[in-house]
């Protein structure tokens, strides 16, 4: 099968994404290439649907559960991280490859205000327009201004406005194009590089203070309105809680951790747990904030179906 693809994609068989993403755990990928260029990315995204391969684009894999049992088709590491930088019009165009909290760093250095907030954002900028990533107050949907977006049918420039931002989440999500963000245009203003600094410099410090070491993919669960998922899962008395490699981080129970040499199984199995155990004792079902991706087998509805009792 490999020989099906351009020479221009590196492409690997039964890659072990384990490698790439911050759980450490999941199975092998089918296909699996890294791409630095957007023509690179455009050119895998096109050999997938030639192929009749189901495509999987990942930035740092800070935001997913890969199951044990792998991926099908090709999976796409997007590290496109070119940056543009118009300062007369007050914005500034970005790959969707770009690491979040790198990106904070490079616009407080510019006196570029505007991102401060993603020191605090795991992963890359698509996955953080994908789910509507925030912290410290701000998210993506007040700060984007439009962004490319590549689908079946082509590319296209689409305003923040059409992107049906909602909590933690957008209208890529679950959309059966299975559309991928190629590049972002962020609304921005001018600032002292070194106002900027210190801001940055008292985030990090806040964020390192309340936010675990470790294997794990940020807040595994969504906040419910009026209330915290961290505060139900202690409450609930499930902070340390574990599940063979994987457990409740003591530090903050939203963190769902996986041991060395951990399970994906093991994650999720303590996921049901928790969201079944807060449910009984508060009547609230918690809803994952995580994409799982991959091979997972009937247990994933159990966790993914919002009306569960």
């Amino acid at each position: 099968m490999t020989k099906k693809f351009p020479s221009a994609l590196q492409v690997r068989c039964n890659e072990p994404m384990a490698r790439h993403t911050s759980f450490g755990v999941g199975g092998p990928a089918d296909y699996w290439v890294e791409v630095r260029k957007l023509d690179a990315l455009r050119l895998a995204l096109a050999t997938a649907d030639e192929l009749g391969l189901t495509r999987t684009v990942m930035g740092h894999g800070t935001n997913a559960l890969v199951a044990d049992a792998g991926i099908d088709g090709l999976v796409i590491y997007n590290r496109c991280t070119g940056f543009k930088h118009a300062r007369s019009k007050r914005e500034i165009q970005v790959e969707s490859g770009h690491s979040m909290a790198q990106l904070a760093g490079r616009c407080a250095r510019l006196g570029i205000r505007g991102l401060t907030f993603a020191i605090g954002v795991p992963g890359t900028v698509g996955g953080a327009i994908y789910g509507n990533a925030g912290a410290f107050g701000s998210n993506m949907a007040a700060v984007l201004a439009s962004a490319r977006i590549w689908r079946g049918s082509g590319e296209q420039d689409t305003p923040a406005t059409e992107l049906g931002f909602a909590y933690r989440r957008s209208s890529l999500h679950n959309n059966p194009d299975n559309p991928v963000v190629l590049e972002a245009t962020f609304r921005v203003e001018t600032d002292r590089a070194s106002v900027l600094r210190d801001e940055l410099l008292d985030l990090a410090r806040k964020r390192r203070a309340s936010q675990p070491q470790g294997r794990h993919a940020g807040s595994f669960f969504k906040n419910p309105d009026g209330d915290f998922a961290g505060r139900l899962i202690e409450a609930s008395g499930l902070k340390g809680l574990r599940h063979n490699t994987a457990f409740i981080s003591p530090v903050h129970a939203n963190f769902l951790s996986s041991d060395r040499d951990g399970r994906a199984d093991d994650v999720l199995d303590l996921a049901i747990d928790t969201q079944r155990r807060v449910a009984e004792s508060f009547g609230i079902v918690l809803v994952p904030e995580v994409r799982f991706i991959g091979r997972w087998d009937e247990r994933i509805e159990e966790l993914l179906h919002e009306s569960h009792p």
